[in-house]
């Protein structure tokens, strides 16, 4: 079994009575509201039959106020610009929730205190694909709206926490592959990918662009990383770090360092993925 923990926390809110699930989320911070969950990436790997736990912990940062939060289950999903979707369990292609338990079914968090959630995997001994099957543990509270003037307004918000689950079953492969890349119609400090992934398990990808000058001196680097789930096209946009070093009417490249370090076909080693240089006049 390999586990891997990454953050990437998730904080919604809604009116009273909207539709917890069937909705894009919007990526913020956590602690937003005063809660934390950890580990909120779980890649996992599973066999048919399999029974795992894994523990996640959810935290109560603030210093006096008490919250209370029930925890359920949820599919889910990225769009084509990485934005999550959250769906009923047990209702998307590749879903494990039918394979999931925890416990507790809900938690009140003190000031500063945490409490560990156990969740409980028992894989089928038959499963009809290999690959990548995903679940999302939820944590999800009401708390109210204050006004300008800091009192309660009478709207009350619903924020969620997720741990997102990748369980892969191997054989599988991991397979992304970058189209196209170019800079931004609208923004020439922001970098878009076309990458695509046509294998059966997601690729995680890291790495670096360098924007070089003609003289192929480092002017400056920005950090890449994003995820393209498996079978699924992704639209990646990244803004360039300290685009405000480089100098109008000059000829500049861009330089690509990218890896994939969720390779199941390659033992979870790193793999190189090709990228072609960017080329550009700075206006």
């Amino acid at each position: 079994m390999t586990i891997s923990k990454r953050l990437s926390l998730v904080s919604t809110s809604a009116i009273i009575g909207a539709s917890l699930l069937m909705s894009s989320i919007t990526a913020t911070a956590a602690y937003a509201f005063g809660v934390g969950v950890q580990p909120s990436t779980v890649e996992m790997t599973v066999k048919p039959g399999d029974r795992q736990r894994q523990v996640v912990t959810i935290g109560n940062v603030h210093k006096t106020k008490t919250i209370s939060l029930t925890m359920g289950l949820a599919d889910w999903s990225l769009d084509k610009n990485g934005q999550l979707i959250l769906n009923p369990p047990g209702e998307t292609e590749r879903s494990a929730a039918d394979w999931v338990r925890f416990s507790p079914a809900s938690v009140t968090l003190k000031p500063e205190t945490s409490q560990d959630i156990t969740v409980e995997i028992s894989t089928p001994y038959k499963i009809g694909e290999k690959g990548d099957h995903r679940f999302a543990l939820l944590a999800t509270t009401l708390l109210p709206e204050l006004n300008e003037r800091g009192e309660v307004s009478g709207v009350w918000n619903r924020y969620q926490l997720t741990s997102l689950f990748y369980l892969t079953l191997t054989p599988s492969k991991s397979l992304p592959e970058v189209n196209s890349v170019a800079l931004h119609p609208e923004d020439n400090s922001v970098i878009t990918m076309d990458i695509s992934n046509p294998g059966d398990a997601h690729a995680r990808l890291q790495g670096t662009a360098y924007v070089k000058n003609d003289a192929g001196e480092v002017v400056t680097e920005t950090p890449l990383n994003t995820v393209v789930l498996d079978r699924a096209d992704r639209i990646y946009n990244v803004k360039l770090e300290e685009f405000d070093k480089l100098e109008p009417a000059q000829n500049y490249h861009i330089d690509f360092d990218l890896n994939n370090s969720y390779a199941p076909q390659n033992k979870f080693r790193e793999t190189d993925v090709a990228v072609d240089p960017l080329k550009f006049t700075l206006p």
